[in-house]
């Protein structure tokens, strides 16, 4: 699967309302599996006549959130059942983890311009790259470094001081670490983690912000995760996309919700879970798991509600 549009133009995510044309024209209420006609800018006809693309998949689709049990546990998989027989259905989701059909192939002009990007600011030739993903956008609460500032000592009761200590860390371990974290504008003072001391920078300088930039921001992260070494993300997109790389070491970090809610397990990855979890109970939902018939997550369950430096460092060093 290789999605060809994204908002109003291939560079803004939206819904394309601030371009007078919300949803191409299309009313949820009136999507009920009939003919509709969209109102398709000029680049997307082109696309959609040329690969006789008829058919528009609409995907508003609640997430679980851990209410719907194995083997729906996922968005993805509980939309699947509305779509797929069940006889397919009992032999494809009992089974291994689902397989991604995410193309991360890119117009080769592309990654070299990413990749000269990273290799003039940030060193990168010579260094080795984490991408971090810190912020998501459905929930502050599951911000790493964001809620419980009374948890940490006075003087290091900041924004994201958490992550910080992380790179810190890392660099100790291994001085030829960059980090890249996926701020989508350029924050000011404790609401940004990017530093030149920790060799820290952050999307938005690099590559610009996803609704200025003149490339897409999914184009972009497909080179960068193709590039990195490590990737460090709260459930969010940068860590969603980085799920779908067999290959590449991802560390979750979890504080409100849990890793079966959201992706297919992989070898290469491990998850640190904060205490929060277990005090509200989460956990418990008929959707959580860490292992079912032939689904396993590696959990790291903390006794804290923050995520330390520290204890990502430890996730860092029991996966590579």
């Amino acid at each position: 699967m290789t999605p060809v549009y994204l908002g109003c133009n291939s560079t803004h995510c939206g819904d394309g309302e601030a371009f007078g044309n919300r949803h191409l024209g299309i009313r949820y209420e009136d999507a009920t599996g009939g003919e509709l006609e969209l109102r398709l800018p000029a680049t997307l006809h082109q696309c959609c006549v040329g690969n006789d693309i008829r058919t528009v998949l609409w995907s508003s689709f609640p997430e679980t959130q851990g209410h719907v049990p194995y083997p729906f546990h996922t968005k993805a998989r509980n939309l699947i059942r509305y779509l797929a027989s069940d006889a397919l259905l009992n032999r494809s989701l009992t089974g291994p983890p689902l397989r991604h059909n995410l193309c991360f192939a890119v117009p080769s002009w592309v990654a070299q311009w990413v990749e000269s990007r990273l290799r003039n600011f940030v060193g990168l030739g010579a260094g080795k790259l984490c991408v971090i993903g810190r912020n998501g956008y459905t929930s502050l609460g599951k911000n790493w470094g964001h809620l419980w500032r009374e948890d940490l000592p006075g003087a290091r009761s900041h924004e994201g001081e958490e992550c910080r200590d992380f790179m810190r860390l890392l660099l100790r371990r291994d001085p030829r670490w960059i980090f890249l974290v996926i701020e989508d504008r350029l924050f000011q003072g404790y609401d940004t983690v990017r530093s030149r001391e920790l060799r820290a920078f952050s999307y938005a300088e690099l590559f610009g912000t996803p609704d200025t930039s003149s490339l897409p921001f999914g184009l972009v992260m497909k080179v960068l995760l193709s590039l990195a070494d490590l990737c460090v993300g709260v459930p969010a997109g940068p860590y969603h996309l980085a799920m779908a790389l067999a290959e590449l070491p991802v560390v979750g970090i979890w504080t409100e919700h849990l890793p079966s809610w959201y992706d297919e397990p992989k070898e290469a990855s491990i998850h640190v879970v904060s205490r929060n979890v277990r005090d509200r109970q989460l956990d418990q939902r008929p959707g959580s798991f860490d292992s079912r018939g032939d689904l396993a997550f590696r959990l790291m369950a903390v006794d804290t509600r923050i995520i330390t430096g520290e204890q990502v460092l430890s996730a860092v060093e029991e996966l590579i």
